[in-house]
């Protein structure tokens, strides 16, 4: 079965002195166009029986299987090359700049964190890693990575979540580093406890309680979002008073949780070629989770970094299409980082060029004796 449709070629058959027959350079069942094909329509649709169909569909016949698609998977997930390999051949750009962060995930009955380095201006994937917690050893092992390929004094500046493992390995490797702490997520971690977006819609406020919400959130966004870092002391000084008149447990936890740490948040005043937040890793998130969250039905624990170096190749070969920003719509995470692509419609057909692979595999019965 190639891309192109199925194909029969004719093959000699030997028998040797005690009777056996077999085949002399038997071709495999799927050709590397074929199996490469299944696979990028699974990636995009992300759903086995929708992969079967589509295929189905595609040539007319009852060609494939679940099982088929997963062991295509694992196939090509294990001859395709890793994200070092992919760096050492195209050699991307670095900006300096790198995001930390942990994405939680089911797997069977457990709980697990993929730790990631993102490069916050090209969009490109520098490290990532299953760890079982977010601890000080697991950041530790990837920010390794990170300066293994960046090189600690090409480091410009870090973004997080303010994380107390990832503190602890910033401390204890790159101190010398300026580290932002994200915005974004101090004014995520306040709606969580204050019940700002619930205020239009719910009936369980009384109209003086709304008000007091809504001046909280006022307050507190002129804090992260101050133009000066006197303007942002002084306004977390505003709010520390209207949480003393107003000690409501909501308020006095959204105010603890923006005050630790609270310095970290001033970087970009300090530094100003950093931004305030680190926003742009949820957008990563925004297109990693889906793909984790199949993962929670995988049964082989070793399927994991399989499947993980599928999804992360195929994002920094993907046209970022529907991109905010003009200059990089249309264009993948690896071109934003100065590297030249020519044109191409499948990023494993071009790996598999590159780097001289082949998928196929002689199946046993038609191995020669």
């Amino acid at each position: 079965m190639t891309k192109t449709g199925k194909q029969t070629y004719r093959v000699q058959k030997y028998r040797c002195m005690n009777r056996h027959i077999f085949r002399k350079n038997a071709l495999a069942s799927f050709s590397d166009s074929f199996i490469e094909h299944v696979v990028y329509v699974y990636l995009r649709c992300l759903s086995l029986n929708t992969t079967v169909d589509i295929i189905q569909e595609t040539y007319e016949m009852d060609i494939l299987s679940k099982q088929q698609v997963l062991a295509f998977l694992e196939i090509i997930a294990d001859k395709l090359p890793t994200l070092e390999d992919v760096d050492s051949l195209l050699t991307p750009v670095r900006s300096g700049f790198v995001a930390l962060d942990g994405t939680w995930f089911s797997f069977n009955d457990e709980q697990i964190v993929l730790l990631v380095a993102f490069d916050p201006v090209t969009f490109d994937i520098i490290a990532a890693a299953f760890e079982p917690d977010e601890t000080e050893d697991g950041y530790t092992r990837l920010l390794t990575a990170v300066i293994n390929k960046l090189g600690s004094h090409s480091l410009k500046g870090i973004y997080g979540d303010g994380d107390n493992g990832l503190l602890s390995s910033l401390k204890k490797l790159i101190p010398f580093v300026p580290f932002q702490l994200c915005i974004v997520h101090k004014e995520l971690r306040m709606g969580q406890l204050v019940p700002v977006k619930s205020l239009h819609h719910s009936k369980h406020f009384t109209d003086q309680q709304k008000h007091e919400i809504k001046t909280f959130q006022f307050l507190f966004r002129e804090v992260i979002y101050a133009k000066t870092k006197e303007e942002s002391v002084a306004a977390l000084e505003r709010l520390g008073k209207y949480v003393k008149q107003n000690p409501q447990e909501r308020f006095l936890k959204a105010y603890r949780s923006l005050n630790k740490n609270f310095s970290l948040t001033l970087t970009h005043f300090v530094h100003p070629e950093m931004q305030r937040d680190n926003n742009l890793l949820e957008c990563f998130n925004g297109i990693i989770k889906p793909r984790l969250k199949l993962m929670r039905s995988f049964k082989k624990k070793e399927n994991l970094d399989r499947y993980l170096k599928l999804f992360l190749l195929e994002y920094r070969f993907r046209p970022l299409k529907e991109s905010a920003f003009r200059d990089r719509r249309g264009q993948s995470p690896l071109q934003l980082s100065n590297v030249y692509l020519p044109k191409y419609y499948n990023f494993i057909t071009f790996l598999r060029t590159h780097f001289s692979l082949s998928f196929q595999s002689i199946p046993l019965e038609n191995q020669p004796f």
